[in-house]
């Protein structure tokens, strides 16, 4: 079977690259603190937040046959974007190429060249295939957040005039609402026609825990069309 992975929406294997090894399934390590406490034993662990991870690198063993492939396979592999390791094909997360990519002919009797790639991810990781956006029409629905952490959803709003939303246990309090205006909860921004508003809110950006959210609204509410934005570690 041949493995491949995908950098900003290009396959390796296209490329003319081979991988040498597989690529591991990394947890990322939680953002702590080890503090020492005078006159206690051991150290005091201290959490940055919840669900607060640091990023990671990645090593990618690959090998490129044909001297003419190398000038456009190291062009390639640069900058920023979205990456999918073959370990966890289902799966994307943000990433950027880490210092230089070197390729070192093996033999000077076979035009074979091989290195390696660093990439630094983010920690978190979403779904390559995009999730199908959520219409609540209910007040007191429920959504399950299939993912390992909060997600933070893009909500649509379809009503007017003044309006909360209770989700994850955060409630946002929205005045002068028109059909249309949206919450962006990895932003903490809300918008009319895509440019951000102030003054008409108040309180928490709605979230979507990890298992089953209710849902819930006052006001005159006809829709909401929520994009989840699953997250996974």
């Amino acid at each position: 079977m041949a493995y491949a992975f995908i950098w900003n929406g290009v396959s390796s294997a296209a490329m003319g690259i081979r991988l040498r090894t597989m690529t591991d399934i990394v947890r990322p390590e939680e953002r702590v603190e080890h503090v020492k406490v005078p006159g206690r034993s051991g150290e005091l662990t201290q959490l940055e937040g919840e669900d607060v991870f640091n990023g990671y690198i990645q090593p990618v063993h690959i090998s490129v046959v044909g001297r003419d492939k190398v000038r456009a396979v190291e062009k390639w592999l640069s900058g920023g974007g979205a990456v999918s390791f073959p370990a966890q094909p289902e799966y994307q997360q943000n990433a950027r190429v880490m210092g230089a990519v070197v390729l070192r002919k093996i033999s000077h009797n076979l035009d074979v060249w091989e290195g390696e790639v660093q990439f630094y991810c983010e920690p978190l990781k979403a779904a390559v295939t995009p999730e199908e956006d959520i219409e609540v029409t209910t007040s007191g629905a429920t959504v399950t957040n299939p993912g390992d952490v909060d997600a933070l959803p893009r909500i649509e709003i379809t009503g007017s005039g003044d309006i909360t939303i209770q989700m994850g246990g955060n409630a946002l309090v929205l005045t002068g609402v028109t059909t249309g205006m949206v919450i962006d909860s990895d932003t903490e921004w809300v918008l009319k026609n895509g440019i951000p508003q102030q003054g008409v809110y108040t309180g928490k950006f709605p979230v979507l825990k990890p298992g089953d959210n209710t849902v819930a609204f006052t006001g005159s509410v006809t829709k909401l069309t929520i994009t989840p934005r699953w997250r996974y570690i």
